[in-house]
C-alpha cells in the first residue's frame, strides 16, 4: 500500500529553476515497509491504518503536509544555506495553524 504525494508541487518547481537544479526527482509516497530511498516508510500497519483513514475522508481532497518538527509547538531548524528554506517553513506552519496540536484542542474544534 502507498499514497502518493504532490512532489514536486509548484513551489519545488519554482525553487528547483531558481536554484539552477533541474532533476527534482519525483514518484514520492507513503508507504509500508521500515525502510525507503527517497521515500517516507512508516511500517506496514501504519500504513494500512494511513490508507483506511484517506480512504474514509475521501483521499483526493485529503492535504498531507511534511514538517521537519511540529512547527506549531516548535521552532524550524536552521537551514543549510538555502535561500528559500524560510518562506517554505512559514508555508507550512500557515498550513499548520488549521489543525489542533493536541487531542485536548481536537476535542475542542469537534464541540464547537
Amino acid at each position: 500500500m502507498s499514497l502518493r504525494l504532490n512532489y514536486p508541487n509548484a513551489f519545488d518547481r519554482q525553487q528547483g529553476t531558481r536554484d539552477g537544479r533541474t532533476n527534482l526527482g519525483g514518484d514520492i509516497m507513503i508507504h509500508g515497509q521500515a525502510s525507503s530511498i527517497g521515500c517516507l516508510a512508516i511500517g506496514d500497519s501504519a500504513v494500512e491504518e494511513l490508507f483506511i483513514l484517506a480512504a474514509e475522508a475521501n483521499w483526493s481532497e485529503a492535504q498531507v503536509i511534511l514538517a521537519p518538527v511540529d512547527l506549531r509547538k516548535h521552532e524550524a531548524p536552521p537551514g543549510a544555506r538555502v535561500p528559500w528554506l524560510p518562506q517554505l517553513y512559514r508555508q507550512i506552519a500557515d498550513a499548520l495553524r488549521n489543525y489542533p496540536s493536541t487531542a485536548a484542542d481536537a476535542r475542542d474544534v469537534r464541540s464547537r
